[in-house]
């Protein structure tokens, strides 16, 4: 079975598919070129088992500002779902087409345009993380609570919850992975709406804190997608090469030693990511300082819960590489 995933009412606008050979039919959102010229294109990458309408408080916001916004929906997430396996490679190779593709090929011998900085949340940021390191037009990320690879142990929140949704522990994460017991635990919300929605709690600070129609939302959505065949083979493929990425231990040395600027912006009370992992980041990147965002009273997703800070932040962060 599959789901229609209708778009978030004020972007219906925006709505485009990709033309390309190697990915037919990719899904995104585009705010035109309108007023960006000499700026970076932003490309906002969602996190696990989420899609492009995740960023619907901040993409127009962003293009309001004079950045050009290209918000994806990653493979087989929300309404691409396209007929290949999903993982951090294919994403990343996805990406980077899609901008060759929507903005012609990178700026060569200093002519202008062409920059991407790449925005990620969660699991979008492992594709962004992946993306700078064979692609020399990607000029900086911002890592929304997630840097990868992931530390283990450290002290997590007194308040980590004991959701099986909720990512936090490396085990739930391995559990989640093995293919009998994770598709047996994802297929158990399909008859359970309740279920379905208190398993988004852990994934913000307040989620009845939300305007109705955020709420109204986002309990529709969650059916969608646990009822979406396409959706259940992107979150299994994305989750395993998420793992088995980032046991690499090359990987973090890379992404340590990548000359170009990071933020991290970061829920406060994040419970699926806790802050020790930014803080082992920054440490690994001690000779390529990161800057630092924190967002109060925010979960794993600060641009749905504090969409107003987050545009600051990352408006703040851009003026600096300009």
């Amino acid at each position: 079975m599959d789901i229609t995933f209708k778009c978030w009412p004020q972007l219906e606008g925006l709505a485009k598919r990709l033309s390309s050979k190697r990915f037919p039919g990719l899904f995104y959102y585009d705010t035109g070129p309108k007023g960006s010229f000499g700026k970076p294109c932003l490309i906002l990458l969602h996190g696990l088992g989420d899609e492009a309408d995740s960023w619907r408080h901040i993409i127009m916001p962003l293009g309001e500002a004079g950045y050009r916004v290209l918000a994806v929906d990653l493979i087989n997430f929300g309404r691409s779902a396209l007929d290949m396996r999903s993982s951090i490679q294919a994403n990343r190779d996805a990406v980077l087409e899609l901008a060759e593709t929507v903005l012609g090929p990178a700026a060569q011998n200093g002519a202008p345009g062409g920059d991407l900085v790449l925005i990620g949340s969660s699991m979008g940021s492992a594709v962004a993380e992946a993306a700078v390191l064979v692609s020399s037009r990607v000029k900086a990320l911002i890592l929304i609570d997630g840097c990868f690879p992931l530390k283990t142990g450290g002290k997590a929140s007194a308040s980590e919850p004991s959701d099986p949704a909720d990512h936090t522990s490396s085990s739930r994460t391995l559990l989640a992975a093995l293919p009998i017991f994770g598709k047996k635990w994802y297929r158990s919300f399909r008859g359970d709406p309740e279920k379905a929605w208190r398993s988004l709690f852990s994934y913000y600070a307040d989620l009845e804190s939300l305007s109705k129609e955020d709420r109204d939302f986002l309990r529709k959505r969650v059916m969608d997608r646990v009822c979406s065949a396409s959706q259940e083979r992107g979150y299994f493929s994305s989750l395993r090469s998420m793992i088995f990425q980032t046991l690499r231990a090359s990987y973090y040395k890379q992404i340590g030693d990548w000359p170009g600027r990071i933020a991290l912006i970061w829920g406060e009370k994040d419970r699926i990511i806790p802050l020790f992992q930014a803080e082992s980041f920054i440490l690994q990147r001690e000779a390529n300082p990161t800057e630092f965002y924190s967002v109060l009273g925010a979960g794993h997703l600060p641009h749905q819960e504090k969409p107003d800070e987050t545009v600051k932040a990352i408006l703040g962060f851009l003026k600096t590489i300009q």
